[in-house]
């Protein structure tokens, strides 16, 4: 029984290990989204931190300024979900589906 348990120990720590190069890896990829058919982009990395915000000129327009907040908004929440999205998806790849608190 305590040699079972010895496994299962090593076996956590082998995961939080990989989870943490997992999560070291994915905080320098970059990934993006657009709203308003291209004229507002986000790019997040790994880390859910806002890298840049690309707006087209076109859309500056002092009428159109509710529109175009609206729009990064949403080009910034569609990239947060996308980073989190691939975070979620390497951890699983790691931990089987496994649900295991406290270890990310």
């Amino acid at each position: 029984m305590k040699g079972q348990m010895n496994n299962i120990v090593r076996q956590a720590q082998r995961m939080q290990s990989q989870i943490e190069k997992i999560q070291e890896e994915i905080g320098e990829k970059h990934v993006e989204a657009s709203t308003g058919g291209g004229m507002v982009t986000a790019v997040v990395n790994g880390n859910s931190e806002v890298v840049q915000v690309k707006i087209n000129p076109d859309v500056v327009n002092k009428e159109d300024v509710e529109m175009l907040e609206e729009m990064v908004v949403g080009a910034v929440n569609q990239a947060l979900k996308t980073a989190s999205d691939m975070m979620n998806s390497e951890i699983e790849k790691v931990t089987g589906g496994l649900n295991l608190p406290g270890l990310f």
